[in-house]
C-alpha cells in the first residue's frame, strides 16, 4: 500500500485524474513514472507514481505561488538549489523529441529545462544504489539474502544498453512560471528483455537517483517460469 499524506482536496483531485489517464493502458510496464526527488522503487504502480508525480507539481507550483509568483528566474534559482543536478537552456517543447513533447504537454507545460545528474564514480554511484536500496527494498524477496552473499549486483542503466532504460527529468514550464517536475522513463525500454530475464528467477529494479539511472539485480526463485 502506498500512503499519501494530507496533500489537500486539490492533489486528491489530480490523484484521479491520472489514475483515470493510466487506467486506459492495456498492460502496466516495468518502468515507471516517479517525481525526481526519490528513486524509482519496482514496487510503485505506474498510475500511483505518475499521480504522485502530479501532486508533486501542485506543490512545487503553491510554494512558488507563496513568495509571490513564480518566475521563470526565480524557478530556476530554486533548481539550482537542488546538489547532484544540471539544468540545460529553457527549451520550447517543439525542440524535444515528439513523444517526450506529447507526455509533457499533458502536464501543461509549453516550455522545459532539462535536468542531468552531475558525474559521478563508479564507487560512488554503487554506494548511493545501494544506500538507497537498503532503505527501500529490504521487504522485497530475496534481497537481504542477495546482500548477504553478494549476489546482488548494482549497474548502471547504460551499463546494459539492450534493455533501453534511461531516464528523463524535466522541470515544467507554462508561461514562464514553473508547473513542477517530471520523471519518466525511455520508450526505448525493452520490456520483452525485461520478463525474459524476470522468468529466469531475477528480480530487477530500474529507476533514477540525483539522476543517475541504475539497474539493480537479485536471485528470486519465487519469479521463475518452467521451461
Amino acid at each position: 500500500m502506498v500512503a499519501i499524506n494530507s496533500v489537500g482536496a486539490t492533489a486528491l483531485t489530480i490523484l484521479k485524474a491520472a489514475s483515470a489517464q493510466t487506467a486506459a493502458k492495456s498492460e502496466a510496464s516495468p518502468v515507471s513514472v516517479v517525481p525526481h526527488v526519490n528513486a524509482l522503487s519496482s514496487r510503485l504502480a505506474p498510475g500511483v507514481a505518475d499521480a504522485l508525480l502530479k501532486i508533486n507539481a501542485l506543490i512545487n507550483g503553491k510554494a512558488a505561488a507563496a513568495k509571490g509568483g513564480s518566475s521563470a528566474g526565480d524557478a530556476l534559482t530554486l533548481a539550482r538549489a537542488r546538489e547532484g543536478l544540471v539544468e540545460s537552456p529553457m527549451m520550447k517543447l517543439s525542440e524535444l523529441p515528439a513523444d517526450q513533447a506529447r507526455y509533457l504537454k499533458g502536464f501543461g507545460a509549453d516550455a522545459v529545462v532539462r535536468v542531468d545528474g552531475v558525474a559521478v564514480s563508479d564507487a560512488d554511484f554503487k554506494q548511493m544504489v545501494l544506500q538507497y536500496g537498503m532503505e527501500a527494498w529490504t521487504d522485497e524477496p530475496g534481497f537481504n539474502e542477495a546482500l548477504a552473499n553478494g549476489t546482488l549486483k548494482i549497474q548502471r542503466a547504460s551499463d546494459v544498453p539492450e534493455l533501453g532504460y534511461k531516464s528523463n527529468l524535466y522541470d515544467l514550464y507554462s508561461g514562464g512560471n514553473l508547473l513542477g517536475s517530471v520523471s519518466f522513463g525511455s520508450s526505448t525500454f525493452n520490456k520483452k528483455l525485461y520478463l525474459e530475464i524476470q522468468a529466469q528467477g531475477i528480480r530487477q529494479a530500474t529507476g533514477s537517483i540525483n539522476g543517475q539511472d541504475y539497474y539493480v539485480t537479485w536471485p528470486d526463485a519465487s519469479l521463475a517460469k518452467s521451461s
